[in-house]
């Protein structure tokens, strides 16, 4: 059985749609169907009674349609085809990880009165998606003792990380004197 166009619509917008509608079935059945695109009730242009009777016609009219099997079959389909997984997915984030980290890493932020203000709380989301990065790839220990952050004037600010060593003289539970 072939959809019809606002049924292939609405498999569309519930499998790979906006965040309101993606798997809602209420919500996408009203955009594609009724053009509601959720909007407050407003009990004074139409009665309680009349939008409880729609709300009812509604519910039905949307359980109907998403147990159909043709309509259950497309929205399977269109999921497998938009599948996300690492791979698609990693180079996306690296290179919005990369943005973060140079525009937070030289940008300078001023008030509303033009008072510059502390660039640490910028250089310090850099430094946390640069180490989301090095998490991301495995390349943690290249970097574990030092991380440079440089501006476009070649200042920059260098973090030098310490990392205690766990041996057996000097365990958790020992106490130093």
């Amino acid at each position: 059985m072939k959809l019809t166009d606002q049924e292939e619509k609405f498999c569309l917008v519930y499998a790979c749609g906006p965040s309101p509608y993606n798997g809602n079935a209420r919500k996408t059945f009203d955009l594609v169907f009724n053009g509601n695109t959720g909007a407050l009730f407003d009990p004074s242009k139409d009665g309680v009674e009349e939008h409880t009777k729609n709300e009812v016609e509604v519910a039905i009219a949307v359980r109907q349609l998403i147990t159909r099997d043709d309509i259950r079959d497309r929205i399977d389909q269109l999921r497998s085809e938009t599948l996300v997984d690492a791979t698609t997915l990693r180079p996306r984030l690296t290179e919005t990880l990369l943005k973060i980290a140079d525009e937070c890493s030289t940008l300078m932020v001023v008030d509303r009165w033009g008072n510059t203000q502390s660039p640490a709380a910028l250089r310090s989301v850099a430094v946390n998606a640069i180490s989301k990065l090095t998490d991301m790839y495995g390349i943690k220990e290249d970097i574990a003792h030092k991380v440079m952050l440089e501006g476009a004037d070649g200042d920059g600010i260098t973090f030098n990380l310490i990392v205690p060593e766990v041996n057996k003289d000097n365990g958790i539970d020992k106490v130093i004197e």
